[in-house]
């Protein structure tokens, strides 16, 4: 919708205030109070109301609210003192004072200009002429053709009636944790839930009817996760995984009133497997994904428990993380896999699981994630693009697009409801900050602290400045600032849904690299103007920069991972020798640093072999971004552990009995090196809440 406040016009789909003179992009949060306050005009709103109905009832802080509402008058450019928009009442609440006028989708606000009388009366005059013969005939088969686009709108119209957008939801838990993985037994009397709040993951199924809840509980041990739940049809029996660091099991319980019988163990998976299982249409019939091990790519089963046999199921060739998405039909022994391909693209397929025929439904190229049937198995149902604030739905062959449902806050993966008409949906996010981090002084100054989530922070060469990505404008942008974290500048304004992991300086601060799903970004580091490379689209990893005309990263070629150059002189794309797998050039380059295919790492300019035994187990990189730097005389990488990663340091010339060095805990796997500090993320707050929609529509 769209609204006239004096000047503004404020657009909440676009997430935008626009005046004559610029356009302001607005934080999700912002919308979500600005959209309120528009709707909710001339009277005082409590914080409580603006708690239950901007922030859903989550628990927050009131400096949570404060800072929103203090980012909406800078935006507005309101004086608290003197408002002209937002007024405080002390111990009351807030008013919006002045009155929006909501603006029609085709009516246009106050600030755009009025046609001219000259303007007019030309139209008028070409509408008017005298019509040929000629004209005519073109007149009667542009009348033809406009009665044939009539009428495919008109059925466009009513096939999209179908399925009418989602306009009330109502949260089923308000945790201070996130509550994700939410699936309703059979009856629709229980939710079973799993709690994360980042060193910990707990079950827990809660009725509905009274909000009364038990813990699915394996000991008291600190480091045991408990997640992945699974209803059986009959509701008399759930399925769920249990982790700790060195196990990894599958378990089976009787359920009946918030009772459970002892549990009992069904299948054991390899260590740091950490897949999905759900019931077939049988209590004897079970689907999971399973990976050889920790950061080993997923594929998909199925487990017997008559015979205690496991087979595994036809499915699409694997590529990056495998099969680990996937949706039991509503009614038929079928399987909805998602699944990404060697472009990149995520692929919707359908798997009988009778028959095992595997059929491909669709493809898109976006960063999307974790389709499901919808209750009539007919459609498909997947999250929006990157960053999510919607659910929209797909024909089985990829076409006819419509919105569910579309909100303020980033949302997870859908899951339908039993009662086949409604469904269950995660909302809320991880407001996550970037600080500098000097060693020498001890002090850790907070560069970027935007409500949202901010990362990927890196330093130029000169360490002058630090790009960072965040999403506080309601998509991906790339951001400025100095060390200080002074004056933030957005850098670039794509408004899109594209999804960076990761991003690097050149080494003459002129441009930025940033890595995207399956392309490679040049970004002019003064006037934001971007440009891709011209690569096949495919799987990259480990980005550097040899110098400031040549990109180099892997690329997969025959099976095996390859040192790859692209000259941006001539645009020509090279392979280097075949020896090695991954290479992470340096400004000085005695801090380059090479790996074989055997996993050897070697240093400098003289390739200089390291002492893999004094080093230990070091993952080179995290993902497809490089988790080792060298720098001088040090080693620095990050290891997980139940709070995030640790940053460990080490000498060069370190003994195998010296231990590494513990520099500081960080909230992320990105992190960045200079000779004057370290830059790192922590994470301030994460939550999200369960909702439901309400009488099949949100």
């Amino acid at each position: 919708m769209r609204w006239q406040i004096e000047h503004w016009v404020f657009c909440d789909l676009q997430q935008t205030l626009t005046s004559e003179q610029q356009v302001e992009q607005l934080e999700p949060m912002v919308v979500e109070l600005l959209s309120y306050f528009c709707h909710n005009s001339g009277r005082i709103i409590g914080r409580d109301e603006l708690v239950d109905k901007v922030w859903l009832g989550r628990m927050i802080t009131d400096n949570a609210v404060n800072r929103v509402v203090t980012k909406l008058r800078k935006v507005l450019q309101d004086n608290p003192k003197q408002p002209k928009f937002v007024a405080t009442f002390p111990k009351k609440g807030y008013k919006f004072i002045i009155q929006p006028i909501a603006l029609g989708e085709n009516t246009k606000p106050r600030s755009e200009p009025i046609p001219s009388e000259k303007n007019i009366a030309q139209e008028s005059q070409r509408a008017f002429a005298k019509p040929t013969p000629k004209n005519l005939v073109w007149f009667g088969l542009l009348l033809a053709l406009s009665m044939v686009v009539l009428w495919t709108f008109n059925a466009q119209q009513n096939k999209s009636q179908a399925q009418s957008p989602i306009t009330h939801i109502k949260a089923l838990t308000r945790g201070a944790d996130s509550e994700i993985q939410p699936r309703i037994s059979p009856n629709g009397k229980f939710l079973s839930y799993v709690e994360f709040n980042g060193k910990k993951m707990r079950a827990k199924i809660k009725a509905l009817a009274d909000s009364k809840e038990i813990e699915i509980s394996h000991g008291e041990q600190t480091s045991t996760w408990i997640g992945s739940i699974s209803w059986s049809d009959d509701g008399k029996q759930i399925v769920y995984l249990v982790t700790t660091p060195t196990t990894c099991q599958y378990y089976i319980r009787q359920f009946q009133e918030l009772v459970l019988s002892e549990p009992r163990l069904i299948y054991n998976c390899p260590e740091g497997s950490y897949g999905k299982i759900a019931y077939v249409h049988d209590n004897n019939r079970l689907v999971f994904s399973e990976s050889e091990g920790r950061d080993k790519p997923f594929s998909l089963y199925e487990l017997s428990l008559d015979t205690g046999n496991k087979r595994r199921l036809n499915q699409p060739e694997i590529y990056i993380g495998g099969n680990s998405q996937f949706d039991v039909h509503p009614t038929e022994n079928k399987l909805l896999i998602s699944s990404p391909d060697k472009q990149q693209w995520e692929g919707f397929y359908s798997l009988d699981l009778d028959t095992d025929e595997l059929k491909l439904l669709f493809k898109q190229d976006a960063y999307i994630c974790c389709g499901i049937w919808d209750h009539s198995g007919e459609r498909v149902v997947l999250m929006g693009e990157h960053p999510a604030y919607q659910l929209v739905s797909y024909d089985l062959t990829g076409g006819d697009r419509q919105l569910i449902y579309s909100g303020g806050q980033q949302i997870g993966p859908p899951q339908r409801h039993t009662n086949g008409k409604d469904y269950l949906l995660t909302a809320g996010g991880t407001n996550m900050n970037i600080l500098y981090f000097q060693e020498d002084q001890q002090v850790a100054t907070l560069i970027a602290d935007s409500s949202v989530d901010d990362r990927l922070a890196r330093f130029d060469y000169q360490s002058k400045n630090i790009a960072y990505i965040s999403v506080a404008s309601g998509h991906e942008e790339i951001w400025l600032t100095d060390v200080q974290g002074a004056q933030p500048r957005k850098l670039t304004h794509f408004g899109d849904h594209r999804h960076y992991i990761d991003l690097l300086w050149s080494y003459d601060g002129k441009f930025l690299v940033a890595l995207a799903l399956n392309e490679i970004h040049i970004i002019d580091s003064h006037t934001g103007s971007t440009y891709k490379l011209d690569l096949p689209q495919y799987e990259i990893r480990g980005v550097s920069l040899k110098d400031d005309q040549t990109i180099s990263f892997s690329s997969k070629v025959n099976n095996q991972w390859r040192v790859t150059h692209y000259d941006l002189s001539n645009h020509q794309l090279t392979f280097q020798d075949p020896r090695w797998r991954y290479v992470r050039y340096a400004k000085n380059p005695e801090d380059s640093w090479w790996m074989d295919q055997q996993g050897s790492l070697y240093y400098g300019e003289s390739k200089t072999p390291v002492n893999s035994e004094a080093m230990g187990q070091v993952d080179a990189l995290v993902g497809r971004v490089f988790n080792l730097t060298k720098l001088g005389n040090h080693w620095y990488w990050q290891i997980s552990d139940s709070a995030g990663y640790q940053l460990l340091r080490r000498t060069l010339q370190s003994s195998a009995e010296t231990p590494n060095q513990l520099i500081l805990h960080n909230h992320s796997h990105s992190f960045d090196l200079s000779n004057q500090g370290i830059l790192y993320h922590q994470v301030e707050s994460v939550n999200r809440d369960i909702f439901m929609s309400v009488n099949g529509v949100l």
